[in-house]
């Protein structure tokens, strides 16, 4: 797992144990709002909290559509790019 990927699910668990949401195990495959039960306003904080961890927000310049984040896997790839 790369460092990018370790602080992306870290965050999801942190996310998730702050809200009481129980999102099992966690893989790539897994889909935000269908399998974790993440909420739009969860996303919503966690990409905050991602834009401040890396010091990137890689949907404002377009390239990724945010609108394509569908899974743990899309998150992701989105920030290693």
């Amino acid at each position: 797992m790369s460092e990018h990927q370790q602080i992306i699910y870290d965050t999801l668990r942190r996310v998730a144990e702050e809200e009481g949401l129980q999102i099992g195990a966690i893989s790539d495959s897994s889909a935000l709002i269908d399998s974790l039960g993440f909420r739009s306003l969860h996303i919503a904080r966690i990409l905050a909290i991602l834009e401040i961890q890396f010091s990137y927000d890689p949907f404002a310049s377009g390239d990724v559509p945010i609108t394509g984040l569908r899974t743990v896997g899309d998150l992701c790839a989105a920030y290693e790019r």
